[in-house]
Formats: structure tokens, sequence, C-alpha cells
């Protein structure tokens, strides 16, 4: 049996746990593996992140309907890559063989959280 790989990755009203289904009866996301559903530690964790990320999102905002704030999203960046980091701490801890965790959004975050400034994000 092929391990679910869960990803770590960012999105505006998505946790940063994927995949994220809903189930069926209740509509809540869940990724379908039971131990990572079922953890509420990680659950926390997830909606903080959420709401977080989400929040740089403004609509009607800088004459456009939707616009992302850079800016804010950099004055956070070690917020957002600590709890990050407990994800994926957690989901390591919790693991029992049958998933495998991709930390997309946690190497950017680490990236994110060398630079100096935000200007710097454009320099090579």
């Amino acid at each position: 049996m092929e391990s679910e790989k869960i990803k770590i990755q960012l999105d505006f009203l998505s946790g940063p746990i994927w995949p994220n289904y809903l189930e069926k009866d209740t509509f809540k996301k869940i990724t379908g593996v039971k131990v990572i559903d079922d953890d509420l530690q990680l659950g926390e964790l997830n909606r903080k992140v959420c709401d977080l990320y989400s929040s740089y999102y403004e609509f009607d905002s800088h004459d456009m309907p939707c616009w992302f704030n850079y800016e804010q999203q950099f004055k956070d960046r070690f917020i957002i890559r600590d709890l990050l980091q407990k994800i994926v701490n957690r989901l390591n801890e919790i693991n029992d063989g049958s998933y495998v965790v991709e930390p997309f959004a946690l190497n950017y975050y680490n990236e994110l959280c060398t630079k100096d400034t935000y200007e710097d994000l454009n320099k090579k």
C-alpha cells in the first residue's frame, strides 16, 4: 500500500494540512488519514495558520477585487514559520507509517525568514 502524501501548503480558507476533503455528512475538512483527522492539537494549529494566512487576502482593496497583503505576510513570517514547524513536528510524532509529509509551505517560510526586508524578496 502506497503512503498518503500530506502536503503542507497554504491557500485562502484552507489549513496548511492537505489534502483537504469534505467529510460527506458534516462537511468538515479532513485528510482521510484518521490519526491526523482525530488529532486535536493538529486541528488547532491548522486553524490558527488558516486564519492568519487568510487574513492577508483583502477584497475590494487597492483598486482590485482581491489583493494579497505581502507586506503583512512578511511581518508575520516568523509566526507562521513557527506554527508550520509545530505542525510538521506533530505530524512526524504521530505518524503511523501511513503517510509522508511534504512540507512545501514550511520550506518557503524558512527561506522567507532569511530575508531582512520585504524588498529583499525580489533580489536573487
